[in-house]
């Protein structure tokens, strides 16, 4: 499938520039703007070869023959004919210092970077020597050349090309041969100077990086990524498609609630992925029955509404794009629901429909608290000397015993520990505690904070 690549090869500038001027580079590209898109089913780790042959073409150059994209008999898409590329010119040393400037660019990271031709084995190829019309005549001015972008990372065996004596600029050479590689694996252009898959301050040092950045060619015109998207992350890419050359053991944890933690039915749940590749699918269990699932970061979920009162075991799951699984789970206690003619149990109050602990377990009402995702009942309120968790008055303005209804102008006031003054107090039904209406607090507020 193709797409309107904007990155056409273009027609480079001198390759000298005059000494008080920026040096211009020829560019890099996509032959024919060719994107093959990713078929349904294609799950990372690929299956195709972690192998990539730097071919110098050294001493005699290299013969290129038209057909199918092909390293182990040196066929590509691109030329017409058969042609022959120049061989890199040189010499040991500076061939040495591209070839480890490669290594180092792909040393995160599980590819294998050969200067012996692997024959009839599987590998991917960077022909590197010679000028693009050698290969092509409308490659004229081209600095390299990848026969498509491949989405799925699929595609094993193909050559892609780097013309050397296009420019003698180590650097450019070695983001050259990075960037032309990569685009056959899946990596699109994009706005991030210090990444090879740039277009952007050629001939500095560059190096994969962990970053999510605009896909395009031209800080003014950021687009779409060809292979979906608007952003890229290389790092996140090579980990998922061909993995970290040391890929560590993937881990899970349940961030909150925590165990023991007391929760309304509904609840939220948020667990962590500590691995280095990305999240595949993830998924909540409730007494191990699985209530949803996700396929993309943040693992976060809620749990049914319609959970009964009592202790439940809460599980999260989730796969990696190395299909390797991982668990955690947390006990907590759900609040059982309470009305009038039916009573919460002694020691809990019933406010908001819910039997809630008091200010001995934490979270309960009364109870101590910093930050509203610390109280069952989400407010942690503020009398200026101290933070309680509070709740939101009953109709009526009714609260549990124990605790009154303050109100500071709104038509639902906020219960707070404390015993009703004489006059303007009732008594709730079925043990719901007592209203307190009229009194204003002076400096009461919602604390609002929230963890960073």
């Amino acid at each position: 499938m193709r797409a309107a690549l904007v990155t056409a090869l273009l027609v480079g500038l001198p390759v000298v520039a005059a000494a008080d001027a920026p040096r211009a580079y020829p560019k890099l590209g996509v032959w024919k703007n060719t994107v093959k898109k990713l078929p349904d089913g294609v799950k990372p780790l690929t299956s195709v070869s972690h192998v990539l042959y730097l071919n110098d073409c050294r001493p005699n150059g290299c013969t290129v023959s038209p057909g199918g994209d092909d390293s182990r008999s040196d066929r590509s898409s691109i030329p017409v004919n058969t042609v022959v590329l120049s061989p890199f010119s040189y010499g040991d040393d500076y061939w040495n210092r591209l070839v480890q400037c490669v290594k180092e660019t792909y040393a995160p990271f599980d590819v294998q970077i050969v200067t012996q031709d692997p024959g009839t084995a599987e590998h991917f190829e960077v022909m590197i020597g010679g000028r693009a019309t050698q290969l092509h005549p409308d490659l004229q001015g081209a600095g390299g050349v990848a026969p498509f972008i491949d989405c799925s990372t699929s595609s094993n065996n193909v050559i892609s090309f780097v013309f050397s004596d296009e420019v003698n600029d180590l650097e450019f050479l070695c983001g050259a041969v990075a960037q032309e590689a990569t685009h056959v694996w899946g990596l699109d252009h994009v706005l991030d100077a210090d990444d090879p898959m740039t277009y952007l301050e050629l001939g500095s040092l560059k190096r994969f990086q962990n970053r999510d950045r605009d896909c395009g060619e031209d800080l003014s015109n950021p687009r779409q990524c060809f292979c979906g998207g608007s952003q890229q992350n290389s790092v996140r890419f090579f980990n998922n498609a061909f993995g970290p050359a040391m890929l560590t053991p993937a881990s899970l944890s349940i961030v909150s609630p925590v165990e023991g933690q007391w929760v309304k039915p509904g609840f939220p749940v948020h667990a962590e992925l500590d691995s280095q590749l990305s999240v595949a699918t993830a998924a909540l269990a409730i007494d191990g029955s699985q209530t949803s699932s996700i396929d993309t970061d943040p693992l976060a979920f809620n749990a049914p509404t319609t959970l009964p009162g009592g202790d439940h075991t809460v599980t999260v799951t989730a796969t990696d794009q190395g299909n390797r699984t991982v668990t955690d789970s947390v006990t907590v206690h759900v609040t059982a629901a309470c009305s009038a003619s039916a009573p919460c149990a002694a020691d809990f109050h019933c406010l908001g429909g819910y039997c809630l602990p008091g200010a001995n377990e934490a979270g309960g009402l009364g109870a101590t608290c910093s930050t509203n995702d610390q109280c069952i009942t989400g407010q942690c309120a503020s009398d200026g000397t101290e933070s309680l968790c509070a709740g939101a008055c009953d109709a009526g303005n009714v609260c549990p015993a124990g605790f009154v209804c303050l109100q500071s102008g709104g038509a639902n006031g906020t219960c707070w520990p404390g015993e009703p003054d004489d006059g303007g107090c009732q008594t709730g039904n079925g043990g719901s505690g007592f209203a307190f209406a009229g009194l204003a607090l002076l400096g009461f507020a919602f604390v609002t904070r929230r963890r960073r």
